[in-house]
């Protein structure tokens, strides 16, 4: 115990990096400042005058996304189709479901067009109805139409197909689309949904599909 006595307690007053961040997110320090502090390798920059953390993310990764568009690794076409079986006999108000191949990890799909044909409907039985939904989508959706389920949002509002119309092409870098391709990741699906409507489908099956165009490109962005 005597040998403690009359000991000061030395307190580190060294200034730490989480101690300058925290001045860098206040925007109380300028560069200068911050270089000044810390004899280290920092990622900042100068925003609206003042000192501001780089986020590497925004500044490098995610602008790869322009990049992998780039590449075209392989093709996506007819040989990608899905196919919803509507077969003679489907009752009234059935919901048909088929999913596309999921997109294996390591890869990254661009798809530019996507089309659904429904076998000629003539009115004199049921009438086929479609849409496609995209899991990438599955956030809650508040406005009217269609909400997102398991299998994520719908393209459309509402389902298409009529005794008249049994055909739909959606290009989805044109305008009042997207605008841009469609970007789908590891582990995203498209799901053709058919649903039967106005009556049973008595004497003509109404297999409906989903083709889509586009191709595979470098994932750079996880």
């Amino acid at each position: 115990m005597e040998e403690n006595m009359g000991r000061q307690r030395v307190v580190n007053k060294a200034i730490t990096p989480q101690q300058i961040l925290q001045a860098l997110q206040a925007g109380s320090i300028t560069i200068a400042q911050a270089q000044q502090m810390f004899n280290g390798v920092m990622p900042i920059g100068d925003y609206k005058g003042i000192a501001a953390i780089f986020d590497l993310d925004l500044l490098v990764n995610q602008p790869l996304v322009q990049a992998e568009r780039l590449y075209a690794l392989d093709k996506l076409d007819a040989r990608d189709i899905v196919t919803a079986a509507v077969p003679i006999g489907t009752l009234l108000a059935a919901v048909i479901r088929a999913r596309s191949t999921a997109v294996p990890v390591g890869e990254v799909w661009y798809i530019n067009r996507a089309t659904i044909n429904i076998p000629a409907q003539t009115g004199a039985e049921g009438i086929v109805q479609a849409n496609f939904r995209i899991s990438s989508w599955a956030i809650p959706d508040v406005r009217a139409g269609l909400v997102a389920d398991a299998d994520g949002r719908a393209y459309w509002p509402a389902d298409l197909g009529t005794a008249a119309v049994d055909a739909f092409v959606v290009d989805f870098p044109a305008q009042g689309e997207l605008g841009e391709e469609l970007r789908l990741v590891a582990g995203d699906v498209i799901t053709l949904v058919a649903t039967v409507t106005t009556a049973n489908i008595a004497t003509v099956a109404k297999d409906t599909t989903l083709t889509f165009w586009g191709r595979k490109g470098k994932l750079l962005v996880a």
